[in-house]
C-alpha cells in the first residue's frame, strides 16, 4: 500500500466504531482486533514513517503528524564484506555508496572476525582478512558520521546480522547512534548481497505499506 493509502486506512479504522486498533511499535505495524481480541488485519506501516506511539490513545495525535512526503531516511545493508548504504528523500537518492572487502576466505565462509576469536591471527592472508574487517565497519561508521551532519536522517532503516551489528559498535570510529535509537528499525524481509541494485530494490519495499487480513472463523 503507498503512504497515501495506508494514511486513509488508519483514518477509516480510528473512525470506525467497531474494531479495536492498536499499535505494535517493535514491529512498527497497527493491529485491527475484533470484540472479542481476534486479530482481524494488520498493517505494516512504510519503514520512513515515524516510530509509533506506545498506546491506542497517541494514534490520532501520530496521524495528524505524518508528513505528507516520507521523510529523509538512511537505508544501510550490511553482510560479511559488502555494504550497501544511502540516503534517500522519498523515492530520491541524495547520496549513496557500495564497496566490498575480502573478509572471509571463500572456502570456509566464515568471517575473519569470527575466526579471529577462535583461532588466532598468525597468518598473513587472516591478519590482512582481519585488517579489512576493520576497515570496513570504520569506513562505513565514518559514512555515516558525516551523513548524520549533512542530512539527519529522520529514520535509520538497517539489514545487518547480529554479529556484524556488534562489530559496528566496536570500531575505533563509532557510529552517530547507539543501539538504542528510536529512529532504527530493521528491514523485515531477507536482502541479497548488498549492492547498489539491491539498495535501491530494498528502498522500493519499505517505502510501501503492507495490509495483511486474516479471514474470520466461520461457524460449521
Amino acid at each position: 500500500m503507498s503512504p497515501a493509502a495506508c494514511r486513509v486506512w488508519l483514518e477509516q479504522q480510528l473512525q470506525a466504531p467497531s474494531g479495536h486498533l492498536w499499535p505494535e511499535p517493535d514491529r512498527h505495524r497497527v493491529v485491527l482486533a475484533g470484540d472479542q481480541g481476534e486479530t482481524l488485519s494488520t498493517l505494516r506501516l512504510p519503514l520512513p514513517w515515524p516510530p509509533l506511539p506506545s498506546d491506542r490513545q497517541g494514534l490520532p495525535a501520530y496521524l495528524t503528524q505524518l508528513p505528507a512526503e516520507l521523510p529523509v531516511h538512511l537505508v544501510l545493508l550490511i553482510q560479511v564484506g559488502a555494504c550497501a548504504m544511502g540516503v534517500f528523500e522519498g523515492e530520491e537518492i541524495l547520496v549513496h555508496k557500495a564497496f566490498k572487502k575480502y573478509m572471509k576466505r571463500h572456502k570456509q565462509g566464515r568471517s575473519q572476525l569470527d575466526f579471529a576469536n577462535t583461532r588466532g591471527k598468525s597468518r598473513a592472508g587472516s591478519r590482512v582478512r582481519l585488517a579489512n574487517a576493520v576497515r570496513f565497519f570504520e569506513e562505513i561508521n565514518s559514512r555515516l558520521r558525516e551523513w548524520e551532519a549533512t542530512h539527519a536522517p529522520q529514520r535509520l532503516i538497517y539489514s545487518c546480522a547480529a554479529p556484524l551489528w556488534g562489530a559496528l559498535f566496536q570500531s575505533r570510529v563509532s557510529p552517530p547512534f547507539d543501539r538504542k535509537d528510536p529512529r532504527l528499525v530493521k528491514v523485515p524481509r531477507d536482502v541479497r548481497i548488498p549492492d547498489h541494485e539491491e539498495l535501491v530494490r530494498v528502498q522500493r519495499f519499505i517505502r510501501f505499506g503492507y495490509l495483511s487480513v486474516y479471514a474470520e472463523d466461520q461457524e460449521a
